[in-house]
Protein backbone atom coordinates (compact mmCIF):
# COMPACT_ATOMS: atom_id res chain seq x y z
CA UNK A 1 0.00 0.00 0.00
CA UNK A 2 2.89 2.48 0.91
CA UNK A 3 4.54 1.78 -2.37
CA UNK A 4 0.86 2.28 -4.22
CA UNK A 5 1.00 5.52 -1.94
CA UNK A 6 4.38 6.82 -3.41
CA UNK A 7 3.81 6.27 -7.06
CA UNK A 8 0.63 8.16 -6.36
CA UNK A 9 2.43 11.24 -5.24
CA UNK A 10 4.84 10.59 -7.89
CA UNK A 11 2.80 10.20 -11.09
CA UNK A 12 0.74 13.43 -8.81
CA UNK A 13 4.12 15.25 -8.99
CA UNK A 14 5.25 14.79 -12.81
CA UNK A 15 1.26 15.44 -14.02
CA UNK A 16 1.88 18.97 -12.10
CA UNK A 17 4.94 19.81 -13.38
CA UNK A 18 3.59 19.15 -16.86
CA UNK A 19 1.00 21.07 -16.20
CA UNK A 20 3.64 23.88 -15.15
CA UNK A 21 5.83 23.10 -17.96
CA UNK A 22 2.23 23.83 -20.39
CA UNK A 23 1.16 26.76 -18.84
CA UNK A 24 4.75 28.47 -19.62
CA UNK A 25 4.63 27.41 -23.10
CA UNK A 26 1.41 28.74 -23.95
CA UNK A 27 2.07 32.17 -21.78
CA UNK A 28 5.54 32.23 -24.58
CA UNK A 29 2.98 31.49 -27.09
CA UNK A 30 0.64 34.38 -25.83
CA UNK A 31 3.66 36.60 -25.73
CA UNK A 32 4.91 36.16 -29.08
CA UNK A 33 1.71 37.10 -30.57
CA UNK A 34 1.10 39.69 -28.72
CA UNK A 35 4.67 41.20 -28.97
CA UNK A 36 4.32 41.10 -32.81
CA UNK A 37 0.96 42.52 -32.84
CA UNK A 38 1.10 45.43 -30.78
CA UNK A 39 4.35 48.02 -30.90
CA UNK A 40 4.01 51.86 -32.44
CA UNK A 41 2.19 49.93 -35.45
CA UNK A 42 -0.73 47.76 -34.01
CA UNK A 43 -2.08 44.96 -36.00
CA UNK A 44 -5.18 42.93 -35.13
CA UNK A 45 -4.56 39.36 -34.22
CA UNK A 46 -5.72 37.96 -37.78
CA UNK A 47 -3.39 40.31 -39.35
CA UNK A 48 -0.15 39.20 -37.36
CA UNK A 49 -1.78 35.54 -38.43
CA UNK A 50 -2.39 36.11 -41.95
CA UNK A 51 1.32 37.21 -42.03
CA UNK A 52 2.74 34.42 -40.53
CA UNK A 53 1.03 32.35 -42.87
CA UNK A 54 2.60 34.14 -45.82
CA UNK A 55 -1.34 35.18 -46.82
CA UNK A 56 -1.33 39.03 -46.19
CA UNK A 57 -2.20 40.99 -49.10
CA UNK A 58 -0.42 43.90 -47.22
CA UNK A 59 3.31 44.19 -48.02
CA UNK A 60 3.71 46.75 -45.35
CA UNK A 61 2.59 44.23 -43.00
CA UNK A 62 4.01 41.75 -44.10
CA UNK A 63 7.40 43.34 -44.17
CA UNK A 64 7.34 44.61 -40.52
CA UNK A 65 6.10 41.04 -39.02
CA UNK A 66 8.61 39.29 -40.83
CA UNK A 67 11.62 41.20 -40.60
CA UNK A 68 11.33 43.48 -37.86
CA UNK A 69 9.28 42.20 -34.97
CA UNK A 70 9.15 38.26 -35.36
CA UNK A 71 13.54 37.87 -35.18
CA UNK A 72 13.15 40.46 -32.89
CA UNK A 73 10.89 38.54 -30.26
CA UNK A 74 12.41 35.17 -31.42
CA UNK A 75 16.08 36.77 -30.30
CA UNK A 76 14.19 37.61 -27.26
CA UNK A 77 12.60 33.96 -26.18
CA UNK A 78 15.99 32.47 -26.87
CA UNK A 79 18.48 34.89 -25.29
CA UNK A 80 16.08 34.77 -22.24
CA UNK A 81 15.88 30.96 -21.93
CA UNK A 82 19.56 30.94 -22.36
CA UNK A 83 20.18 33.31 -19.34
CA UNK A 84 17.26 31.60 -16.99
CA UNK A 85 19.28 27.95 -17.72
CA UNK A 86 22.58 29.62 -17.01
CA UNK A 87 20.89 31.21 -13.77
CA UNK A 88 19.50 27.75 -13.00
CA UNK A 89 23.16 25.69 -13.69
CA UNK A 90 24.85 28.39 -11.62
CA UNK A 91 22.50 28.18 -8.52
CA UNK A 92 22.93 24.53 -8.17
CA UNK A 93 26.81 24.33 -9.02
CA UNK A 94 27.66 27.58 -6.33
CA UNK A 95 24.33 26.13 -3.67
CA UNK A 96 23.18 30.20 -3.82
CA UNK A 97 20.12 31.27 -5.15
CA UNK A 98 21.03 34.61 -5.15
CA UNK A 99 23.18 33.93 -7.97
CA UNK A 100 23.24 35.10 -11.79
CA UNK A 101 24.66 34.77 -14.84
CA UNK A 102 26.56 38.67 -14.52
CA UNK A 103 28.27 37.14 -11.20
CA UNK A 104 30.95 34.93 -12.66
CA UNK A 105 32.27 37.73 -14.80
CA UNK A 106 31.20 36.33 -18.38
CA UNK A 107 29.07 39.88 -19.14
CA UNK A 108 31.76 42.03 -18.08
CA UNK A 109 34.19 39.62 -20.22
CA UNK A 110 31.97 40.13 -23.15
CA UNK A 111 31.28 43.81 -23.07
CA UNK A 112 35.21 44.23 -23.03
CA UNK A 113 36.06 42.34 -25.78
CA UNK A 114 33.48 44.03 -27.65
CA UNK A 115 35.00 47.65 -26.64
CA UNK A 116 38.22 46.45 -27.39
CA UNK A 117 37.21 44.98 -31.07
CA UNK A 118 35.78 48.48 -31.60
CA UNK A 119 39.46 49.73 -30.49
CA UNK A 120 41.13 47.94 -33.56
CA UNK A 121 37.77 47.98 -35.85
CA UNK A 122 36.99 51.44 -35.83
CA UNK A 123 33.47 52.63 -37.00
CA UNK A 124 32.29 48.77 -36.22
CA UNK A 125 28.33 48.58 -35.05
CA UNK A 126 26.76 46.59 -32.15
CA UNK A 127 24.50 44.92 -34.23
CA UNK A 128 27.83 43.27 -36.31
CA UNK A 129 28.55 39.60 -36.50
CA UNK A 130 31.88 40.30 -35.59
CA UNK A 131 31.04 42.34 -32.66
CA UNK A 132 29.11 39.22 -31.53
CA UNK A 133 31.26 36.34 -32.06
CA UNK A 134 34.32 39.00 -30.32
CA UNK A 135 31.96 39.01 -27.37
CA UNK A 136 31.37 35.44 -27.19
CA UNK A 137 34.94 34.97 -27.11
CA UNK A 138 35.57 37.81 -24.14
CA UNK A 139 33.17 35.73 -21.88
CA UNK A 140 34.10 32.42 -22.07
CA UNK A 141 37.86 33.51 -21.87
CA UNK A 142 36.75 35.50 -18.36
CA UNK A 143 35.18 32.60 -16.72
CA UNK A 144 38.30 29.88 -17.69
CA UNK A 145 40.29 32.61 -16.25
CA UNK A 146 38.00 33.22 -12.95
CA UNK A 147 38.10 29.72 -12.68
CA UNK A 148 41.90 29.43 -13.24
CA UNK A 149 42.05 32.11 -10.66
CA UNK A 150 40.61 29.33 -7.22
CA UNK A 151 43.54 27.12 -8.75
CA UNK A 152 42.85 23.47 -6.97
CA UNK A 153 40.20 25.23 -4.60
CA UNK A 154 37.57 26.14 -7.64
CA UNK A 155 35.63 23.52 -6.41
CA UNK A 156 34.24 25.90 -3.33
CA UNK A 157 30.61 27.83 -4.68
CA UNK A 158 31.54 30.38 -2.34
CA UNK A 159 35.40 31.05 -3.51
CA UNK A 160 34.41 31.06 -7.01
CA UNK A 161 31.14 33.78 -6.63
CA UNK A 162 33.86 35.79 -4.57
CA UNK A 163 36.32 35.32 -7.38
CA UNK A 164 33.68 36.19 -9.77
CA UNK A 165 32.69 39.31 -8.02
CA UNK A 166 36.21 40.74 -7.76
CA UNK A 167 37.29 39.83 -11.50
CA UNK A 168 33.88 41.41 -12.76
CA UNK A 169 35.02 44.88 -11.05
CA UNK A 170 38.16 44.88 -12.39
CA UNK A 171 36.95 43.65 -15.98
CA UNK A 172 34.35 46.88 -16.05
CA UNK A 173 37.05 49.16 -14.83
CA UNK A 174 39.38 48.32 -17.69
CA UNK A 175 35.96 48.88 -19.62
CA UNK A 176 35.64 52.19 -18.21
CA UNK A 177 39.27 52.97 -18.57
CA UNK A 178 38.95 52.39 -22.29
CA UNK A 179 36.13 54.38 -23.13
CA UNK A 180 37.25 57.31 -20.98
CA UNK A 181 40.27 57.02 -23.94
CA UNK A 182 37.83 56.83 -26.99
CA UNK A 183 34.49 58.53 -25.80
CA UNK A 184 33.50 58.58 -29.46
CA UNK A 185 32.73 54.58 -29.21
CA UNK A 186 30.83 55.59 -25.87
CA UNK A 187 27.28 55.98 -28.10
CA UNK A 188 27.62 52.33 -29.81
CA UNK A 189 28.40 50.09 -26.49
CA UNK A 190 26.20 51.56 -24.04
CA UNK A 191 23.46 49.87 -25.05
CA UNK A 192 25.42 46.87 -25.38
CA UNK A 193 26.42 47.43 -22.37
CA UNK A 194 22.85 47.98 -21.10
CA UNK A 195 21.59 45.15 -23.14
CA UNK A 196 19.06 45.82 -26.26
CA UNK A 197 16.98 44.42 -28.99
CA UNK A 198 16.89 47.24 -30.62
CA UNK A 199 17.74 46.28 -34.16
CA UNK A 200 18.33 42.53 -33.90
CA UNK A 201 17.51 40.67 -36.96
CA UNK A 202 17.49 37.55 -38.35
CA UNK A 203 21.19 37.57 -38.56
CA UNK A 204 21.11 37.37 -34.55
CA UNK A 205 18.83 34.73 -34.54
CA UNK A 206 20.44 32.42 -37.16
CA UNK A 207 23.80 33.61 -34.36
CA UNK A 208 21.89 32.79 -31.30
CA UNK A 209 19.61 29.47 -31.50
CA UNK A 210 22.36 26.62 -32.45
CA UNK A 211 23.99 27.84 -29.34
CA UNK A 212 21.34 27.58 -27.24
CA UNK A 213 19.75 23.90 -28.64
CA UNK A 214 23.07 22.45 -28.30
CA UNK A 215 23.97 24.11 -24.61
CA UNK A 216 20.42 22.72 -24.04
CA UNK A 217 20.97 19.26 -24.65
CA UNK A 218 24.15 19.26 -23.26
CA UNK A 219 22.83 21.14 -20.04
CA UNK A 220 20.14 18.27 -19.83
CA UNK A 221 22.45 15.28 -20.24
CA UNK A 222 24.20 16.78 -17.22
CA UNK A 223 21.09 16.81 -14.49
CA UNK A 224 21.06 13.87 -13.61
CA UNK A 225 24.75 14.39 -12.50
CA UNK A 226 24.01 17.84 -11.06
CA UNK A 227 21.31 16.73 -9.22
CA UNK A 228 24.57 14.77 -6.84
CA UNK A 229 25.75 18.02 -5.86
CA UNK A 230 22.80 19.03 -4.07
CA UNK A 231 23.89 16.67 -1.30
CA UNK A 232 26.93 18.17 -0.78
CA UNK A 233 30.78 17.74 -2.50
CA UNK A 234 31.38 14.68 -0.13
CA UNK A 235 28.67 12.60 -0.75
CA UNK A 236 28.14 13.40 -4.46
CA UNK A 237 32.28 12.14 -4.46
CA UNK A 238 31.36 9.25 -2.19
CA UNK A 239 28.31 8.14 -4.54
CA UNK A 240 31.23 8.17 -7.53
CA UNK A 241 30.33 11.80 -9.02
CA UNK A 242 34.06 13.25 -9.80
CA UNK A 243 32.45 16.88 -8.32
CA UNK A 244 35.49 18.80 -9.78
CA UNK A 245 35.31 17.74 -13.38
CA UNK A 246 31.67 18.16 -13.17
CA UNK A 247 31.53 21.49 -11.56
CA UNK A 248 33.95 22.69 -14.61
CA UNK A 249 31.44 21.23 -16.83
CA UNK A 250 28.69 22.91 -15.52
CA UNK A 251 30.44 26.10 -15.18
CA UNK A 252 31.59 25.90 -18.55
CA UNK A 253 27.90 25.20 -20.15
CA UNK A 254 26.61 28.30 -18.26
CA UNK A 255 29.07 30.82 -19.47
CA UNK A 256 28.43 29.43 -22.79
CA UNK A 257 25.28 29.71 -22.28
CA UNK A 258 25.25 33.69 -20.93
CA UNK A 259 28.86 34.49 -23.51
CA UNK A 260 25.79 33.64 -26.56
CA UNK A 261 22.90 35.24 -24.97
CA UNK A 262 25.14 38.40 -24.85
CA UNK A 263 27.21 38.32 -27.94
CA UNK A 264 23.02 38.38 -29.21
CA UNK A 265 21.74 40.70 -27.12
CA UNK A 266 24.31 42.38 -24.80
CA UNK A 267 24.74 42.53 -20.94
CA UNK A 268 21.32 42.18 -20.11
CA UNK A 269 20.76 41.53 -15.80
CA UNK A 270 18.90 39.45 -13.10
CA UNK A 271 16.78 37.40 -15.77
CA UNK A 272 19.38 34.84 -14.60
CA UNK A 273 17.93 35.78 -10.88
CA UNK A 274 14.45 36.07 -11.11
CA UNK A 275 13.80 33.17 -13.80
CA UNK A 276 15.27 30.35 -12.19
CA UNK A 277 13.89 31.82 -8.55
CA UNK A 278 10.65 31.80 -9.35
CA UNK A 279 10.68 28.19 -11.18
CA UNK A 280 12.18 26.63 -8.09
CA UNK A 281 9.10 27.19 -6.25
CA UNK A 282 6.96 25.88 -9.02
CA UNK A 283 9.00 22.91 -9.77
CA UNK A 284 11.64 22.49 -6.97
CA UNK A 285 15.24 22.06 -7.02
CA UNK A 286 15.76 18.75 -8.95
CA UNK A 287 17.73 19.69 -12.04
CA UNK A 288 16.15 17.74 -14.49
CA UNK A 289 13.00 19.75 -13.91
CA UNK A 290 14.52 23.00 -12.89
CA UNK A 291 16.57 23.73 -16.04
CA UNK A 292 13.53 23.61 -18.60
CA UNK A 293 10.96 25.30 -16.13
CA UNK A 294 13.84 27.80 -15.79
CA UNK A 295 14.49 28.39 -19.59
CA UNK A 296 10.91 28.77 -20.45
CA UNK A 297 10.14 31.06 -17.53
CA UNK A 298 12.94 33.85 -18.28
CA UNK A 299 12.06 33.07 -22.35
CA UNK A 300 8.63 34.51 -20.90
CA UNK A 301 9.87 37.37 -18.45
CA UNK A 302 12.85 38.95 -21.40
CA UNK A 303 9.79 38.94 -24.00
CA UNK A 304 7.19 40.98 -21.60
CA UNK A 305 10.23 42.93 -20.31
CA UNK A 306 10.95 44.29 -23.71
CA UNK A 307 7.59 44.76 -25.15
CA UNK A 308 7.10 46.58 -22.23
CA UNK A 309 9.96 48.85 -22.63
CA UNK A 310 8.86 49.30 -26.47
CA UNK A 311 6.32 51.78 -25.21
CA UNK A 312 8.98 54.14 -23.96
CA UNK A 313 11.19 56.40 -25.68
CA UNK A 314 14.58 57.99 -24.54
CA UNK A 315 16.77 61.25 -25.75
CA UNK A 316 20.21 60.73 -25.27
CA UNK A 317 22.52 64.06 -24.62
CA UNK A 318 25.29 62.38 -23.81
CA UNK A 319 28.48 63.09 -26.10
CA UNK A 320 27.85 61.47 -29.44
CA UNK A 321 24.66 60.40 -28.70
CA UNK A 322 21.90 63.07 -29.81
CA UNK A 323 19.58 60.91 -31.26
CA UNK A 324 16.81 59.30 -30.42
CA UNK A 325 16.35 55.44 -29.29
CA UNK A 326 13.22 54.13 -30.36
CA UNK A 327 12.68 52.17 -26.83
CA UNK A 328 13.84 51.54 -23.72
CA UNK A 329 16.59 49.05 -23.52
CA UNK A 330 15.06 46.02 -22.35
CA UNK A 331 18.12 45.94 -19.54
CA UNK A 332 17.18 48.48 -18.56
CA UNK A 333 13.99 47.25 -17.71
CA UNK A 334 15.02 43.97 -16.05
CA UNK A 335 16.98 46.11 -13.79
CA UNK A 336 14.43 47.92 -12.69
CA UNK A 337 12.40 44.83 -11.46
CA UNK A 338 15.39 42.66 -10.97
CA UNK A 339 16.79 45.37 -8.15
CA UNK A 340 13.73 45.12 -6.02
CA UNK A 341 13.40 41.65 -6.27
CA UNK A 342 16.97 40.72 -5.35
CA UNK A 343 16.13 43.26 -2.34
CA UNK A 344 12.90 40.93 -1.18
CA UNK A 345 15.29 37.79 -1.37
CA UNK A 346 17.99 39.21 1.08
CA UNK A 347 15.40 40.23 3.34
CA UNK A 348 13.76 36.62 3.21
CA UNK A 349 14.44 34.10 6.12
CA UNK A 350 17.59 32.23 5.55
CA UNK A 351 19.43 34.90 3.47
CA UNK A 352 21.87 35.16 5.81
CA UNK A 353 22.47 31.82 5.54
Amino acid sequence: MAKGMFGRERGSFRASYILVLAVLAALLAAMLVLHIAFGRTSFSIAEVAKALLGVSKDAGTRHIVWNLRLPRVLVAMAAGAMLGLAGAILQVVMRNPLVEPGLIGVSAGAVLSVVLAMQWWPGAAPTSGGLSWAALAGGMAAVVLIYLLNGRRGNSGARLALTGIVATSVIQSATSLLLLRNQEGLSSVLLWNFGSLNGRVWMHWSHIWPWGLALFGLAMLLARHASLLRLGDETAAGLGLAVNRMKLLLLLAAAALTAAAVSAVGAIGFIGLIGPHIARRLVGSQPLRLFPASALLSAVLLTAADWAGQSITLTFVLPGMQHHVSSLPVGAVTTLLGAPFFLYLLRRPGARR
